[in-house]
């Protein structure tokens, strides 16, 4: 596989099949309160508009609480650019792992999170599996995997800061 960008990598030596593959976006951080307390946080929308600092909207699809086949439609604004997606809870385990398949225009994503209780607190892990299904996005992948990966590190930093002051 040849390097295109940083942590982006693709074959071409595959007449008509291109392989691609690109670093994910991973997040960890040690939230100083119990996973019954942060797990909230990571599946409400109400909750999740607080820390997740592009995203702008985010309306059930779905009614009742939260589980597996729960659907939103998140509004991300970020430098200018509005993305819609299309989310469903696909593993649904409180409080200790959630995850969400997104789909939008161009993009489909698995975000997991899972939280363990370590230290008195929680450790949680973040990952962002992302693949691009329109050319340019794939092209300017390095770039858009780069800018994830600080927005997630803010955004958990965040999540750290509202759960904790909570205490």
């Amino acid at each position: 596989m040849e390097a295109i960008a940083k942590n982006v990598y693709i074959d071409e030596r595959f007449l008509g099949v291109t392989l691609g593959v690109i670093s994910q976006p991973r997040g960890l951080i040690q939230i100083d309160a119990p996973p019954e307390r942060v797990f909230p946080h990571v599946v409400e929308s109400a909750r999740r508009l607080e820390w997740m600092g592009a995203l702008e909207q985010s309306d059930p699809l779905t009614d009742g609480e939260p589980g597996v086949g729960t659907g939103y439609r998140d509004v991300f604004v970020d430098h200018g650019q509005r993305i819609e997606l299309e989310a469903e809870v696909v593993r649904y385990e409180p409080p200790a792992y959630l995850e969400v398949s997104l789909r939008g225009d161009g993009v489909e994503a698995t975000s997991s999170q899972r939280l363990e209780a370590a230290a008195g607190g929680t450790r949680l892990i973040a990952v962002i599996e992302t693949r691009y299904t329109k050319r340019l996005l794939r092209m300017m992948a390095g770039a858009v995997t780069r800018h994830a990966q600080q927005r997630l590190e803010s955004d958990l930093a965040e999540l750290k800061r509202i759960v904790e002051d909570e205490g």
